[in-house]
């Protein structure tokens, strides 16, 4: 019998003070990633892991944590520790979906190398997101139905050079028979009317940020 898969929970240095999902929500393995671990004990989370290089983290406090699994990385490597921690979920099987909190507002060049590692989650087939305080960054589906309140913003953004979407319903511009180029910004700012919301991709990759108001 195969055992159950859990919810990895991806806690980085810019982790808002809340996301969408509520942190009181929470239910699976939570990750410290590196200064994560400062925020993970400001929200009064526990840690399931701990994981990064440790090169702008205080060593004391990770003494505060020595019950739970440390896994150091050197300082000179390739990826980013979010990176890494997203890497050791995957290659431990045991997750099928995975959150990553951030708040999206450093620097931007990090900022889009998560969603750059989002496109790759999606790629395996990942359940995968990004929350912040009042946004939800994901890959659609092929087809898609997502639950949200009225009035939410809804942009889809390109991430092949041409999307192809075959219809949607509740959304106020409809996405019947639409195409969009990777150069252009057409798909920003839709409005969700209604709570439920469909959207059926023919073809191409997709980039969807939910804008809770």
């Amino acid at each position: 019998m195969h055992s159950a898969k859990k919810t990895a929970i991806i806690i980085t240095n810019h982790a808002p003070d809340e996301i969408i999902s509520g942190y009181a929500q929470i239910t699976g393995d939570i990750f410290a990633v590196d200064q994560g671990l400062q925020k993970i004990r400001a929200l009064g989370l526990k840690p399931s892991f701990i994981i990064g290089d440790f090169d702008s983290l205080d060593e004391s406090l990770l003494l505060e944590y020595q019950s739970t699994p440390i896994i150091r990385h050197k300082t000179e490597k390739n990826e980013t520790d979010t990176e890494l921690a997203l890497q050791f979920c995957v290659e431990s099987g045991k997750y099928d979906k995975i959150l990553i909190c951030n708040d999206m507002q450093g620097r931007f060049d990090h900022a889009l190398a998560i969603a750059q590692n989002l496109y790759w989650l999606h790629g395996l087939g990942m359940r995968a997101a990004i929350e912040c305080a009042d946004q939800r960054i994901f890959f659609l589906d092929k087809h898609s139905v997502l639950y949200v309140p009225q009035n939410t913003l809804l942009s889809l953004i390109p991430w092949s050079d041409y999307v192809f979407f075959e219809y949607s319903l509740g959304l106020a511009y409809p996405l019947d028979l639409l195409k969009i180029s990777k150069h252009q910004s057409r798909g920003i700012s839709n409005v969700c009317l209604e709570s439920e919301i469909e959207i059926s991709l023919e073809s191409g990759t997709v980039l969807a940020i939910l804008t809770y108001q």
